[in-house]
């Protein structure tokens, strides 16, 4: 808070200054005025909280000086001082709503004291202010929410214009505004975009979509949009974190959806083109569907036929979608969604892999988390080249060791798994699968199994993630007794260590 002195006798005034702790009631500035008309300038200046001022100075006297006051700075609170108990000064002095009137010779513990119940009734209002504030945000934010949905309750509408002195028969603009930092704690910051609506002299309000995104209806006059468009443009170039879409104006409430759908469409154009940072509407591109519809059956080909091919096809159906500009990014996410998945399986050791290398824990959702056409990109690059190494492992074999081996790989998890369950599958005896299988891997199945599972164990001990329990349920071992037993004498540490040493 900030405390104004106006006194004309200099003992008076400094006197005031040093003497009080002003700390203590909360206020951090104290400005000092000897006459009426210094009184005046130093308030439009500093725009105090409480003005102390003595009744008779020269210039103006107090009472001129608080009538200009009540003009400019209304909340302020008022507390006068004289020795002059003059009947006349008194009356005007309750017409301006004085906290106080305090007598000359002043007595310190009651200047004190006006001046904590002054510091008191600007809290209280504060209080009073925020929560209608809040209220009224709640309810603009709310106003924002109907107005881009198709098939509104108009007279909601029209009551929370009302409530909330959004004007009505003006023409709207919807926008999306974006915020583009992805740092923890990052988000798209509503107050913000308001005041810098509210400073220039335009009535927006807004909703908050998700952390990063928030929808703003401006109101304009007709002519005035390219003065919006122009703010919009000036807003990002001001504030670098920030990208918006602005949309077709709506020439009546009833329209904004539409305006909010052509915004959103501008604004998803930051997933193909993220150095921009302001994006205006335009002509839909003629979207091929087919195109995209035969990415998946080309992936599943190439999965199947050449997977070493596999980044290539990366590659070139975002080289694709980039150049068509799809609106639905939801759609291609999903696509994306679909093709990593596939590669992902139920492959155990694939994720973990993900997980320790990449801090990827489920492949849906670090593809979801994309915000850019390149993010998407690297991601599945990352997915697909996980994927290859383990194909690559099980590449020089035959095929039927290969189907071992993927078998093996679908089914560790399960504490029965050995040589018969491995061979009544492939529908051959014991003996001449282990044969084949010790003749081009070098190791027994029973000895392949118990590598896999300790071969997974270390990475999932590694990661902090996991309790031992658990650890041992995922690698297909009975207990997690005999799986702290296996895992020493496999590696001469019990698990515990070997996440200490790791």
């Amino acid at each position: 808070m900030r405390i104004l002195i106006a006194d004309d006798d200099d003992y008076t005034r400094e006197g005031l200054s040093e003497t009080i702790d002003f700390e203590k009631f909360g206020i951090r500035e104290v400005f000092l005025a000897s006459d009426g008309a210094e009184a005046l300038r130093l308030a439009s200046l500093k725009k105090p909280d409480i003005v102390l001022t003595d009744i008779r100075m020269p210039k103006l006297n107090g009472i001129e000086f608080a009538e200009k006051l009540a003009e400019t700075s209304p909340g302020c609170q008022l507390l006068f001082m004289s020795g002059y108990m003059d009947v006349e000064y008194l009356r005007s002095a309750i017409k301006l709503s004085a906290v106080e009137y305090i007598e000359k010779p002043l007595k310190l513990g009651e200047v004190e004291q006006a001046i904590m119940k002054s510091v008191r009734t600007i809290q209280s209002k504060q209080k009073q202010t925020a929560v209608l504030n809040q209220k009224n945000e709640l309810e603009r934010q709310r106003l924002a929410g109907l107005l881009r949905e198709n098939g509104a309750n108009q007279e909601t509408v029209m009551e929370l214009c009302q409530e909330t002195g959004f004007p009505l028969g003006k023409r709207y603009i919807g926008m999306i505004v974006s915020c583009r930092k992805e740092e923890e704690g990052s988000r798209a910051d509503l107050d913000l975009i308001h005041r810098y609506w509210s400073s220039n002299g335009v009535m927006a309000i807004g909703e908050q979509l998700d952390r990063y995104r928030c929808f703003v209806v401006a109101a304009c006059d007709r002519q005035d949009y390219k003065r919006i468009h122009y703010l919009a443009d000036l807003f990002v170039r001001k504030h670098e974190a920030y990208s918006l879409g602005i949309g077709e104006p709506a020439n009546g409430l009833e329209l904004v959806p539409a305006s909010y759908q052509s915004a959103y469409r501008a604004a998803e154009r930051s997933f193909y083109d993220p150095q921009r940072r302001f994006y205006q509407p335009q002509e839909e591109k003629g979207q091929s569907h087919a195109a995209l519809a035969n990415l998946l059956p080309e992936f599943y080909k190439q999965r199947e036929e050449n997977p070493e091919q596999l980044p290539k096809w990366v590659e070139a159906s975002c080289k694709l979608l980039r150049e068509q500009e799809y609106a639905d990014r939801a759609r291609i996410i999903a696509l994306f969604e679909t093709a990593a998945l596939a590669l992902v399986g139920s492959s155990q050791k694939l994720l973990i892999g993900l997980e320790n290398e990449y801090g990827i824990h489920r492949v849906e959702e670090a593809l979801r988390d994309c915000r850019t056409l390149e993010q998407v990109k690297l991601t599945m690059s990352i997915i697909c080249s996980a994927y290859l190494e383990e194909v690559q492992e099980i590449s020089p074999y035959s095929r039927l060791v290969q189907d071992v081996l993927q078998y093996i790989a679908g089914h560790y998890q399960n504490p029965d798994l050995d040589l018969r369950m491995v061979a009544d599958h492939m529908h051959l005896s014991t003996a001449h699968l282990g044969m084949l299988f010790k003749q081009e891997t070098g190791v027994s199945i029973k000895q392949y199994i118990s590598d896999y599972r300790i071969g997974l164990a270390k990475r999932l001990v590694m990661s902090e993630h996991y309790k031992m329990n658990t650890i041992a349920e995922l690698c297909g071992y009975a207990s997690a007794s005999y799986f702290a037993k296996v895992f020493k004498a496999s590696t001469d540490l019990s698990p515990l260590e070997y996440r200490k040493k790791t």
